[in-house]
C-alpha cells in the first residue's frame, strides 16, 4: 500500500470563520489535522499584520511569545525577499498553499486532545499578469502541535510536548515506506 493508492482522508468542513481562519472543526483526530491544513493553507506568511491577527485568535494562550516569534518569521521571509520588514502581500501577486498529505500523532496517548500534524505542501505564487511561478516550492514539509482548548484546537510549542515531536521519513505519493509511517493523502470536503 502507498498513500497514493490508500483512500483519501477527506478534511471537515470549517463552519465558520474568524480573523481570517476557518473555524468550526470537531474535537477529533480529523478535527484536528482539518484545522492544520485549513491554518497551513490560509496563513498570510507574507503579510505580518495579517499573520499576527490569524495566530492571536488560533494560538493557545498557553503558548507565551509564540505569536512573536512567528511574526519576526515573517518578517525575515519578507527581508529576504526584499520587501520592507512590515507590510502586506506585494500588490498583484497571489500566493496558493496545497497540502498534499498530513501525518498525524497523538502526543498524550490515547486521550488524544495533543496531536501532531505533519504536513507536505507546496506553494505557488501568481504574478500580477497572471503568470505562473517559475519556481514553486514543491514537497515541502513542517509540522503544527494542536492542542485541544476551550471548544477548538489551538497551536501550541509548550516544552512538555515539544519534546514528545516525532520526525517522520520523507513523504512520496508512491513510497510504501511513507505508507507504513503513517502519511496519508487529503482531500477538501465537497
Amino acid at each position: 500500500m502507498t498513500p497514493d493508492q490508500a483512500r483519501k482522508l477527506v478534511l471537515e468542513k470549517p463552519t465558520g470563520q474568524v480573523d481570517g481562519l476557518s473555524t468550526g472543526f470537531s474535537d477529533g483526530p480529523v478535527g484536528a489535522i482539518s484545522t492544520a491544513v485549513h491554518f497551513w493553507e490560509e496563513y498570510a506568511f507574507l503579510d505580518d499584520r495579517k499573520a499576527r491577527q490569524q495566530l492571536e485568535a488560533i494560538v493557545s494562550p498557553d503558548t507565551a511569545g509564540y505569536v512573536d516569534e512567528q511574526v519576526s518569521e515573517v518578517r525575515k521571509l519578507r527581508g529576504n525577499a526584499g520587501l520592507p520588514p512590515s507590510g502586506g502581500t506585494p500588490a498583484g501577486i497571489t500566493f496558493s498553499t496545497t497540502v498534499n498529505a498530513v501525518r498525524a500523532t497523538s502526543l498524550t496517548g490515547t486521550e488524544g486532545k495533543v496531536v501532531q500534524v505533519w504536513m507536505n505542501y507546496d506553494r505557488y505564487a501568481t504574478q500580477a499578469d497572471g503568470s505562473p511561478d517559475d519556481e514553486p516550492l514543491k514537497g515541502e514539509a513542517t509540522d503544527l502541535l494542536l492542542k485541544w482548548q476551550g471548544g477548538a484546537w489551538k497551536i501550541t510549542n509548550e516544552p512538555e510536548y515539544r519534546e514528545k515531536r516525532s520526525f517522520p521519513r520523507a513523504y512520496f505519493p508512491d513510497s510504501h515506506v511513507s505508507w507504513a509511517d503513517g502519511w496519508q493523502q487529503v482531500r477538501h470536503a465537497d
